[in-house]
């Protein structure tokens, strides 16, 4: 019986055993024993749409040939679930042979396609989309939409939006793509105002200095005064550091009592709510400064050699009167900001800072970033007792003591101090602060690794390249800080931060670089106006960092009753991944040119005139290269071979335009060689820094065609900042800084010099080696504010053009809004010059003698000519006379020539407006003469004193 029961048994598990192994799949987590130990024959996916079954093996440590362990499973089936791409997981298993085939089967949570934030009307939806962890083309997690409600939010709370809510929703799923869209619908609710700012437990300090360092205001008339709690945090600290550079070094915020709180403005009502803010300061005592001591730590190591001194200038051996460090003492406390001159003065915290920063500043640009400066203060009490410890040394005991004492006097100035004690009785019982700064020097620090973050489009290899170090090399703070200014100088990222980790041992180090990307693309549509070229339309479109590679395109469309225009440019700024840009462009261009015009009324500037002109049409192609080296300089090579004729010539257009209008189309064939140097902190914007350019056009000549002459064009940009609106340091409010008072100073010539045809006879008269077109003119928004291009104080020659130019200019910028808007004050001088063998014909002759012309006429008619000479048409006297101004002499470009009495000047003032697509300068020009005079080298012309308006839309000259 007993046995007859053990059969039935063993025949029910037999049965179970073969239903079990006989199932095709079966979970391996409910019947794990039967396959766990087997060998893993092959591993299979199912179920997964958006993830690859590659990355979700990555994802497991499960592989064919290993055996199938109870922890392996375990582990496995945990880890599919920490990546958050899934929200149900079975593993199976199917016996094989004797191992087992393991089939993972998947449901995925749905990846988003797109993100909409609607009524997001104060806060642009790309900020939100940047910090949210909500990401396109990423799965959906609840973890990540409560983040990311708590972000926006966050950002929200951090604008002054206290009261805004945020719903999250979502589209129905795409079951073929398995991707959904998502919203977040955002009610923004109102700003919140601060109604009133109390500030406690300041003894000393005045509340109105506090206040005005503070980003956080009172709402009012003039004030907004919008509560942000990203403010409120910074102005805690703001305040603590206004406090410690006042001499309160110990002062801090309090936690209790500092804060802030929403409140009805009107229980009763309840129609408005404001912040009240409170700040609870713990002021403390005031210090006053007592000087630097500055050492270097020649600790001993058990080598007998300086422990922290550096092993460079001190190897092994290297006798002990020898030891040389890096920077000598006398050369760090020259880049101190307190002086020795400045002991009694308030002890200002941030300027002590600043000096310990400058001692790591100068050794970290010699590759010593891991440099220590220890600091060490002792406080000394300004009393009678104090000072006559240590001026009663020979009381002290033994000689040790005594040479102690002497040298603590020395160092602490002790004499200096006793001079305090008695000229000012109101410091007697202050504490002065002395620091004594003990500089070890140790290892020089090489760059391990260079990590980037932050850029989701731009490849890493546009950013690395603009890096003027590599992974191995010295560290050196000025390539590191050139570096950067370099990557922002790209234009993709709006911020840009340089830190540094340890590296893997005492030498090294790691640098991360933490980008913020901005939109690279551009379509815009706007207008330019010139006095010469007129107003025009445009609409551009254009992407400066094509497809993350850096490469540029962009094409333009120009329309205006004077000039017309087409183009379309690639560039590639690292062809090859070399230091070298190509560039491609072609372009259309129709042009109305103004040669001349007749005055009917006796007032040139003002009056009515009948203007000669004619239309210059062109096209043409370019191809160039270019080549970056030693950091900050360029050289460049641009062939440019196009075609142009002259067309609608009106009726008084000169014969030399007409017989440019008979030969229809020309050919022209130009080469551009040139060298550039840019040390500008920010293109954009520049501050600081020198931007040059040197260009040789070589036109015609070899190269064919019909223009030929050689064109030299030098420029010269320099930007020096002032000062700032903290007016140094006397106004703290760090936002100020932003306000730079910056001077641009920039010169720009162009030299012509008519050359030769080399294949062909040309005939000159008939065919101008330096056509119409090529003509420079002075004048204008473009480039004399204040005066026309014809101007009736200029020489005759210069209202037909010139063969070269020299122009300067000064403009002192006050910003008004720094991104947006500035004042400026400018100073323009400009001159022309020809060549003397551009006078052919009867205009040779002309040139050639006009000394004798001049002579005759005075002789012959002196009455009338000093009357030309010395009064205008009104009878008002002149102080120029024509007859000079228009001597072909004077007009000849020589270095006696090139003085102050040749030039046109101008000055005035106006605004700068930096709109994105249409950026407008407003300026009033008034003309000035050069009176060689030494105490007043400038004047008034008596018949034209008015000042000028001058309108420009566009950056056509700046």
């Amino acid at each position: 019986m007993k046995l007859r029961k053990n059969l039935k048994y063993l025949s029910l598990f037999v049965l179970s055993l073969l239903l079990i192994t006989s199932a095709e799949w079966v979970s391996l987590w409910s019947n794990r024993s039967v396959f766990i130990d087997k060998v893993i024959t092959k591993i299979e996916f199912k179920g997964n749409i958006n993830t690859s079954s590659d990355d979700i093996l990555e994802l497991m440590d499960m592989r064919p040939g290993i055996q199938l362990s109870q922890g392996l499973l375990n582990a496995d089936m945990r880890a599919l679930f920490v990546s958050g791409f899934f929200y149900h997981i079975d593993i199976q298993g199917e016996a094989d042979g004797d191992g087992v085939k393991i089939l993972v089967l998947v449901k995925e949570r749905p990846r988003v396609k797109d993100i909409d934030f609607i009524g997001a009307d104060e806060v642009f939806p790309s900020d939100l989309r940047d910090k949210i962890p909500l990401k396109e083309n990423e799965v959906i997690t609840p973890k990540k939409v409560t983040l990311s409600k708590e972000v926006i939010l966050k950002k929200y709370r951090d604008e002054g939006f206290f009261l805004a809510y945020v719903r999250f929703e979502t589209e129905p799923v795409n079951p073929e793509t398995n991707t959904v869209k998502v919203k977040f619908i955002i009610d923004e609710g109102e700003e919140i105002p601060v109604s009133k700012i109390n500030i406690f437990g300041n003894n000393e300090i005045d509340t109105y200095d506090i206040q005005g360092i503070m980003d956080l205001k009172e709402s009012g008339i003039i004030e907004s005064g919008v509560f942000k709690e990203s403010a409120f945090e910074s102005d805690k600290q703001k305040i603590a550091a206004y406090l410690k550079s006042r001499g309160y070094v110990d002062a801090e915020i309090s936690n209790e009592g500092t804060n802030w709180e929403i409140r009805w403005e009107n229980p009763k009502k309840k129609d408005k709510r404001v912040v009240i803010v409170n700040f609870k300061i713990i002021e403390g005592e005031q210090y006053f400064y007592n000087g630097y001591t500055t050492n270097h730590d020649l600790t001993i190591a058990p080598n007998g050699m300086p422990q922290f001194l550096n092993k460079e200038n001190n190897p092994i051996g290297t006798p002990k009167e020898e030891w040389s460090p890096v920077y000598p003492v006398k050369f760090l406390e020259d880049q101190f900001e307190f002086a020795p001159a400045d002991v009694g003065e308030v002890f200002d915290e941030t300027k002590f800072q600043k000096d310990r920063s400058s001692i790591n500043e100068a050794y970290s640009a010699k590759g010593y970033l891991f440099a220590q400066v220890i600091p060490r203060r002792k406080v000394i009490e300004l009393s009678d007792g104090s000072l006559s410890r240590y001026e009663n040394c020979d009381k002290r005991g033994n000689p040790d003591a005594i040479a102690d004492c002497n040298e603590e006097y020395s160092r602490l100035n002790v004499a200096k101090l006793r001079k305090i004690y008695e000229e000012d009785p109101k410091l007697r019982g202050k504490k002065f602060i002395h620091v004594d700064f003990t500089i070890r020097e140790n290892n020089l620090a090489f760059i391990e690794n260079i990590i980037i973050k932050g850029n989701k489009k731009t490849q890493d290899r546009v950013i690395r390249r603009e890096l003027l170090f590599k992974p191995g090399d010295l560290f050196n703070s000025t390539l590191v800080n050139r570096s950067r200014e370099r990557i922002f100088n790209l234009g993709y990222f709006k911020e840009v931060n340089f830190n540094m980790r340890p590296g893997s041992d005492e030498t090294k180090m790691n640098l991360i670089i933490e980008l913020v990307e901005q939109p690279t693309g551009t379509v815009s549509m706007g207008g330019g106006y010139g006095t010469i070229t007129g107003f025009s339309i445009f609409t551009q479109l254009g992407e400066n960092n094509l497809n993350g590679s850096g490469q540029q395109i962009t094409g333009r469309v120009e329309f205006g009753p004077i000039r017309r225009y087409l183009q379309i440019s690639w560039t590639e700024p690292w062809f090859m991944d070399k230091p070298w840009s190509l560039t491609l462009s072609a372009f259309y261009s129709s042009r109305t040119l103004f040669v001349g015009a007749t005055s009917i009324t006796e007032n040139n500037n003002q009056g009515i005139k009948e203007v000669a002109s004619y239309e210059r049409s062109g096209v043409g192609v370019s191809a160039g290269i270019g080549h970056r080296f030693l950091i900050n300089w360029t050289h460049f090579h641009r062939y440019s071979p196009s075609f142009f004729a002259s067309t609608r010539p009106t009726s008084l257009v000169s014969d030399q335009v007409l017989a440019e209008v008979d030969r229809g189309w020309q050919f022209r064939s130009q080469l551009t060689n040139g060298l550039a140097y840019d040390s500008r902190d920010n293109i954009f914007n520049s501050t600081q820094g020198f931007h040059l350019i040197f260009s040789v056009d070589n036109v015609g000549q070899f190269l064919g065609g019909e223009s030929h002459f050689d064109q030299f064009s030098p420029i010269l940009e320099y930007y020096h900042t002032w000062f700032d609106y903290t007016f140094f340091g006397l106004i703290r409010k760090n936002a100020l800084r932003r306000w730079r008072v910056v001077q641009q100073f920039r010169t720009s010539s162009v030299f012509t010099f008519e050359r030769t045809p080399k294949y062909r006879n040309q005939d000159k008269e008939r065919i101008p080696y330096i056509q119409v077109q090529d003509r420079l003119f002075l004048g204008g928004y473009e480039s004399l504010r204040g005066w026309f291009f014809d101007d009736k104080y200029y020489p005759d020659e210069w209202k037909d053009g010139a063969s070269s130019r020299v122009l300067f200019t000064s403009e002192l910028r006050f910003p008004i809004e720094p991104s947006l808007l500035w004042f400026v004050i400018f100073f323009d001088a400009g001159s022309m010059y020809e060549q003397i063998n551009r006078a052919v014909g009867e205009r040779k002759e002309f040139f050639k003698n006009y000394d004798s012309l001049v002579a005759s006429q005075r002789s012959t008619e002196p009455v009338e000519t000093y009357l030309f000479e010395n009064y205008n048409s009104f009878g008002k006297k002149i102080y120029d006379s024509p007859l000079v101004v228009n001597d072909p002499g004077n007009l000849v470009l020589s270095s006696k020539n090139l003085s102050m009495s040749n030039f046109r000047f101008s000055w005035g003032f106006g605004l700068r407006i930096q709109i994105p697509v249409l950026p407008l300068r407003l300026y009033f020009a008034q003309k000035i003469r050069y009176t060689g005079v030494e105490d007043r080298p400038f004047g008034l012309y008596p018949d034209n004193n008015s000042f000028q308006f001058v309108f420009g839309i566009g950056d056509m000259r700046f």
